[in-house]
């Protein structure tokens, strides 16, 4: 089968999770469409800061038509799980009014507390706002929202027919979740899986995971028992690499691209 992949943020931008793109989007569309990627991503503060320096939609839309690529993921919706948590990102809304992407990723940093009920029903607010669109909510491990079952339990409360799950490779073993925690969940609610690799933490999940977030390949993970298995339960894609680590970031454009993940294993698991 044919696997078509999208190259979010961090794995082009040439910088670390918290910190401005190196790389030009130009530049990243280039490499990704030459690398053989069907979609790039784009993070709301990337985008705040080309629109300051007077990039138009309109130019980015020419560019991602000049490299056949799709706008296919946006990021990230953080402060919606917790009563105390802050309205939805304006720049987000607006990036996903502007380039109606395949999904807007959504996921909680902090650690407050939270019912299960009524994060559910702010996640059903946040779906509201991007009709047409799927939200991706993603467990990480050092936060409250921190691991598939806590986030399936989310997803499910909302009733929002556009809200699902994103499996990240890295944060789905580091949150110790288990396939087994996919059991009886129609496939449909898995919006996308971002395939990495790494190591297992016990601690610093964080720290861990901006800086060693490796190719698929590259590390301890079970990147293809996870994609078989994830197969098994009728998700066909799609799939994003996000991959981000002091000695990848700081390649040319092309090299981080051309080194996306070991594609020929992936197509047998999930073919």
């Amino acid at each position: 089968m044919t696997v078509d992949l999208t190259a979010s943020f961090v794995t082009l931008s040439g910088a670390g999770f918290a910190e401005p793109a190196r790389i030009p989007f130009a530049e990243r569309c280039r490499a990704a469409a030459d690398a053989g990627f069907t979609g790039i991503g784009l993070h709301a503060e990337d985008y705040r800061r080309m629109r300051d320096a007077g990039v138009t939609d309109g130019e980015l839309r020419s560019l991602l038509a000049e490299h056949s690529l799709r706008l296919d993921e946006i990021e990230f919706l953080n402060g919606w799980l917790t009563a105390a948590g802050t309205p939805c990102d304006e720049d987000i809304t607006a990036l996903g009014a502007a380039f109606q992407p395949h999904h807007v990723t959504a996921g909680e940093f902090g650690s407050g507390a939270f019912t299960v009920e009524e994060a559910g029903a702010r996640l059903r607010k946040v779906c509201d706002r991007f009709d047409g669109m799927r939200v991706a909510v993603e467990g990480f491990p050092w936060s409250s929202l921190r691991n598939v079952a806590t986030a399936r339990a989310v997803v499910e409360a909302s009733g929002a027919t556009n809200a699902g799950l994103m499996i990240d490779v890295w944060h789905f073993y580091n949150g110790r979740s288990t396939l087994a925690d996919l059991d009886g969940l129609p496939p449909e609610r898995i919006v996308a899986v971002q395939l990495n690799d790494g190591r297992i933490v016990d601690d610093d999940f964080r720290t861990e995971a901006r800086r060693g977030r490796l190719l698929p390949g590259d590390g301890d993970l079970d990147v293809i028992g996870l994609v078989r298995g994830l197969h098994e339960r009728g998700f066909r894609g799609p799939y994003c690499i996000e991959v981000n680590y002091p000695a990848f970031r700081d390649q040319s454009p092309q090299d981080m691209a051309q080194k996306k993940t070991p594609l020929p294993e992936v197509r047998s698991a999930s073919g």
